[in-house]
């Protein structure tokens, strides 16, 4: 079951990355999709500490927002989170005086704050900005659709760059995705003789059990449809569609045209699918 599930989120994103003009007038559905949170923060720990909540950063320096001179920071645990905005961050959070060390509060306060500026924000791209950059940066990216994407850190990181890394590695975690099934209604089994009627109605059955597990599928790996509206973030960045795609391709999943790949993608979650009815039908 579990490798069904995989083939029909795959077959999902491939259809959706195939169908040109759907990606078009749906490109920022991804980037404006509040459900994938939990997956952001999955990469902002990658990006951040490759997953080390100890982690040894770097001190750098930074302008003070408030005077606008130079200061010493150290960036704290898995997502980097600077010494001089822990206290603040956690208590905001509801966790005040909490240790930074402690990894459920890590994780607490970095979702607390990735949520806020998703909704100051309105998508992960700006999130990225606010995070590397400061609010105020992501402010500007907003409210005039122009930035300065080179200005670096003391590591040579610049804002491009940091917000593409991002998006490779939440399509990366897109791949990884487990989409529960355990809800889905099975369809019904048929005992004793098998006549015509009964036949048919098993097949009735199977037939709505298939649209039930597409229809939620799709509503899992979408996480629900939200007006689109162009990328504030220049494209050389990179998009969350085209991660998607670049992650696919590692995986040897994309090479052939996209009708071709609908229709790899289209028999192999029909064969697994039947694979599965038959499994079903055999007890």
């Amino acid at each position: 079951m579990g490798i069904f599930k995989q083939l029909i989120v795959s077959f999902l994103i491939v259809s959706q990355v195939a169908q040109g003009s759907i990606m078009e007038q749906n490109r920022d559905l991804m980037n404006t999709n509040p459900a994938l949170i939990d997956i952001y923060l999955q990469a902002l720990l990658m990006k951040e500490s490759s997953g080390n909540y100890m982690a040894d950063h770097t001190p750098s320096t930074i302008e003070d927002f408030a005077t606008g001179k130079p200061i010493r920071v150290q960036a704290l645990g898995g997502y980097g989170i600077l010494d001089i905005n822990w206290n603040k961050w956690s208590k905001q959070a509801g966790l005040e005086g909490a240790d930074w060390k402690d990894k459920a509060a890590q994780d607490a306060v970095a979702k607390f704050k990735v949520q806020e500026y998703f909704n100051r924000f309105g998508s992960w791209d700006l999130v990225s900005v606010a995070w590397f950059a400061g609010p105020g940066d992501a402010d500007d990216l907003k409210s005039t659709g122009t930035l300065d994407m080179t200005q670096e850190d003391s590591n040579g990181t610049n804002v491009e760059d940091y917000v593409a890394t991002m998006n490779r590695l939440i399509g990366e975690e897109l791949m990884t995705i487990e989409v529960p099934i355990e809800t889905f209604t099975p369809p019904q089994i048929y005992s004793g003789p098998q006549t015509n009627p009964v036949i048919d109605n098993q097949r009735n059955m199977d037939d709505v059990f298939a649209a039930q597990i597409l229809d939620a599928m799709t509503k899992a790996n979408a996480g629900g449809m939200r007006p689109s509206f162009e990328s504030q973030v220049p494209a050389g960045a990179g998009r969350f569609e085209d991660a998607v795609v670049e992650a696919q391709t590692k995986r040897g999943n994309i090479g052939k045209p996209p009708v071709e790949q609908v229709n790899q993608y289209a028999q192999t979650v029909e064969q697994a699918f039947q694979q599965y009815l038959d499994a079903v039908n055999n007890g």
